[in-house]
């Protein structure tokens, strides 16, 4: 994984961006899925990676992660997964095991490792807990991404 400074990251993450495609998303409640969307920056110079998946095992465990760059990974939430321990030289809550949800944002040197609680990311803001499709909607608010094409929920 390539290294970037931590001004860069999170001025990606800022970066107001767009769906390349606009074809409906497909949500779904039950089922696994696990979809990648093209997303592009307002000036159309960077080009960054929306992922969903559910998982398999566990069907509630839902992960929503935005890249730049194909593969650094700016934010990632994590709801109903397992919990997540922080490295021991975390600047955050070092060796501390985070239950889900926590969010990942790239730290320069950590990667992606150091997970965070939503109550220590004000910028986070959850508008309906109970809900997974409401959950996406305050990860696209939160990783600046807009014009988000209709989401088309299944079973």
């Amino acid at each position: 994984m390539s290294a970037m400074s931590q001004t860069e990251a999170d001025a990606l993450l800022l970066l107001p961006k767009s769906f390349k495609d606009d074809s409906p998303l497909e949500f779904t409640m039950t089922t696994p899925m696990d979809f990648e969307r093209v997303l592009l920056s307002s000036d159309r110079r960077e080009e960054f990676l929306l992922t969903i998946e559910r998982g398999n095992r566990k069907r509630i465990r839902l992960k929503y992660q935005t890249r730049a760059r194909k593969v650094v990974i700016l934010a990632r939430l994590d709801l109903d997964g397992p919990a997540h321990r922080n490295p021991p030289d975390s600047p955050y809550r070092a060796n501390e095991r985070l239950p889900c949800p926590h969010l990942h944002l790239y730290r320069k040197g950590f990667e992606n490792r150091i997970a965070y609680t939503l109550p220590d990311v004000p910028q986070f803001i959850v508008t309906n807990p109970a809900h997974g499709l409401v959950w996406l909607e305050n990860f696209l608010n939160f990783c600046h991404i807009d014009s988000v094409p209709p989401i088309q929920t299944t079973v």
